[in-house]
């Protein structure tokens, strides 16, 4: 296994998860590192997304803890005891966490700009011409700085996703989340969705990205993380888990996903 970084941006320690009796994370490790890009990759079902969701407080978790930036996420820990935070706090902590579905969710009846700077406006309190500026900015940094006045519908898919990027990275996120971004996209339009993603990967931004294109997390990703069963099976460099991996579900996966 790979030692934890010494400066984590992101804490994940003894993390478990049920939904019922059907239990879906089993006492999860993992640390991110500040400004490091880690992709979980296993099979469909395996907990990736609902781990991502635990990051981000969308879950409860059982047993466990959570830190951002070394702050717990969904609790405050006061007199030695946790208390769970009341739904407004945990709001205000989300903000911290920027996070990407597999679906756009776009406001349809707003342009994106519109999208992109509603949430600094109405969550954060920004002056409303200071949110509309940076929104701008982050449209042109996905490359849409000529669609500001357009509505989702007369959008693509891939276009779609790059405002939904802005949008979360409009919160000064101190790490942001993908669960599977591209996999509701035309293969034709998955490309433009990753680039962005490798250019947000280059400025240092945190991130943690559950994929299953296997060139972009080779290319891109800090270190691979493979889950399987609610379990982190093994994790490493990408060469060193794409190509030579040591656990034997790891390597029956991949040589499925690699043919």
């Amino acid at each position: 296994m790979t030692a934890s970084p010494a400066q984590p941006m992101v804490s994940i320690e003894g993390v478990s998860k049920s939904y019922g009796h059907r239990q879906i994370l089993f006492d999860i490790d993992l640390a991110v590192g500040i400004g490091e890009t880690v992709c979980l990759i296993g099979p469909s079902g395996c907990g990736k997304s609902t781990l991502l969701r635990c990051v981000n407080n969308l879950e409860e978790i059982d047993r466990g803890r959570i830190l951002v930036d070394g702050s717990l996420i969904g609790y405050r820990l006061e007199r030695g005891r946790l208390h769970e935070l009341r739904e407004s706090e945990a709001c205000r902590q989300r903000t911290q966490i920027g996070m990407v579905f597999q679906h756009f969710n776009l406001f349809p009846h707003m342009t994106a700009l519109e999208n992109v700077s509603f949430a600094p406006v109405r969550v954060r309190g920004e002056d409303k011409a200071a949110a509309r500026a940076h929104a701008l900015e982050l449209l042109g940094r996905v490359g849409l700085g000529d669609k500001a006045g357009s509505y989702p519908s007369q959008l693509s898919g891939g276009q779609q996703q790059r405002v939904a990027i802005a949008r979360a990275l409009a919160m000064r996120p101190k790490v942001m989340l993908f669960d599977e971004p591209t996999s509701a996209l035309d293969p034709e339009l998955v490309g433009e969705v990753l680039n962005v993603m490798r250019d947000l990967a280059k400025t240092g931004m945190t991130m943690i990205v559950v994929t299953h294109e296997m060139g972009f997390a080779r290319e891109v990703a800090g270190r691979v993380v493979f889950m399987d069963g609610g379990r982190v099976v093994e994790q490493g460099p990408p060469d060193e888990v794409l190509r030579n991996p040591s656990h034997e579900r790891s390597r029956a996966f991949l040589a499925s996903v690699l043919r």
